[in-house]
């Protein structure tokens, strides 16, 4: 059982330079915490905006054990709710589409698009019935170019508070989220903690060897990557690609000349990665302690042909750069299972990423 004492004994052992015990990759009852206390105060990507053009159009999603309806509203806005009915917790919304407004399908309670209670079928029999506070719970939604993201948490911070700095960072680079649109996607289950997943993708120590097809684009020389924290809640990589390499002419050399490979991971599931002219979305559901649903997006430039998106599907499905991932936290997960290795000793120089990320869990533990 997680408490205070294990909460600060995994934080000596990150302080001295070590990785997390096994056990907080498999214990039921560190991910129950998790889920209330870091998945369900964070931001996370949901979907894009060219799923949502017309009023009424809506979308489903789940966070850390929470239905969530994204949906656009008679002013062309758009907006978050947890997808419970508040009669009989009933969802209200079972299939995507476009609705007038919502009902629920168990006794009809029906619901305008701003969230407010439209009518319970019979209250009018009710004198002592009052419909003002029983509208749909809302949530945090922000969008960010194409992209839509929301936070279960009323109280915790602003997306732009959690992601500081990184819009004007991608920006100073020249790169304009908004010139893109959703392209391609393909979603993987992993079996695999959502924190194996994290600690895999946010350092490239793992490259050379496990990511050949990759290490042969960029450089390997860890004196040229830049692996830095951005804000408490992101990370950042840049990297240059080798000499040579224009991706079929994608690639724009920046300042000095060199194209680069530009990597965000923003907490604690969603990953931004930019070069040339598009960007990727991967984004991490956690749906229990040992099984996430990985889904990754690519956001291609407007007016991009529909022969080429087609292609970029093919690619993306079998890209081995991901399937090696794949392949790499499932083996992870299951020496974590073993539950008979010490907490791994990580090198300072490599991999701080996770040293800090793993302090940003155990604070939001506390």
């Amino acid at each position: 059982m997680l408490s205070a004492t294990t909460r600060d004994e995994a934080l000596e052992l990150v302080d001295d330079g070590h990785a997390l015990p096994s056990w907080w990759y498999t214990d039921p009852s560190v991910f129950e915490r998790e889920q209330a206390q870091i998945l369900r105060r964070g931001w996370h990507y949901v979907t894009h905006t060219g799923a949502l053009p017309e009023v009424g159009d809506n979308h489903l999603a789940d966070i850390a054990g929470v239905p969530i309806v994204v949906l656009r509203d008679r002013a062309g806005e758009l907006r978050g709710f947890v997808n419970i009915c508040r009669h009989r917790a009933h969802a209200v919304v079972i299939e995507e589409g476009n609705r007038k407004h919502l009902q629920c399908h168990y006794h009809g309670w029906s619901y305008e698009l701003d969230g407010s209670l439209l009518r319970a079928p019979r209250s009018e029999d009710e004198p002592a019935f009052d419909p003002t506070d029983l509208g749909l719970v809302p949530v945090q939604v922000a969008v960010w170019g194409p992209t839509i993201w929301v936070n279960v948490d009323l109280d915790g911070p602003t997306f732009d508070a959690w992601t500081a700095g990184l819009a004007e960072l991608i920006a100073g680079r020249g790169f304009d989220l908004a010139a893109c649109r959703a392209g391609p996607t393909h979603t993987w289950e992993i079996p695999c903690n959502w924190k194996v997943f994290q600690d895999n993708t946010i350092e490239c120590y793992h490259c050379p060897t496990t990511h050949p097809e990759f290490a042969r684009l960029v450089v390997m020389d860890p004196r040229e990557q830049e692996m830095e924290v951005g804000g408490r809640y992101w990370i950042h990589h840049r990297i240059p690609f080798r000499d040579g390499v224009d991706l079929d002419g994608l690639l724009t050399p920046e300042d000095d000349g060199r194209s680069y490979y530009h990597y965000a991971w923003i907490y604690p599931g969603t990953y931004l990665q930019h070069y040339g002219n598009r960007f990727d979305i991967g984004s991490v559901a956690a749906t229990g302690p040992d099984r996430i649903r990985f889904t990754h997006t690519t956001f291609v430039p407007e007016g991009t042909p529909a022969r080429a998106v087609e292609k970029l599907q093919r690619m993306l499905e079998t890209d081995p750069t991901i399937h090696q991932d794949v392949a790499i936290c499932t083996r992870v997960q299951a020496a974590h299972r073993a539950g008979v290795a010490p907490p791994g000793r990580l090198l300072a120089g490599s991999e701080h990423l996770l040293t800090h990320l793993y302090r940003v869990g155990l604070e939001l533990l506390a």
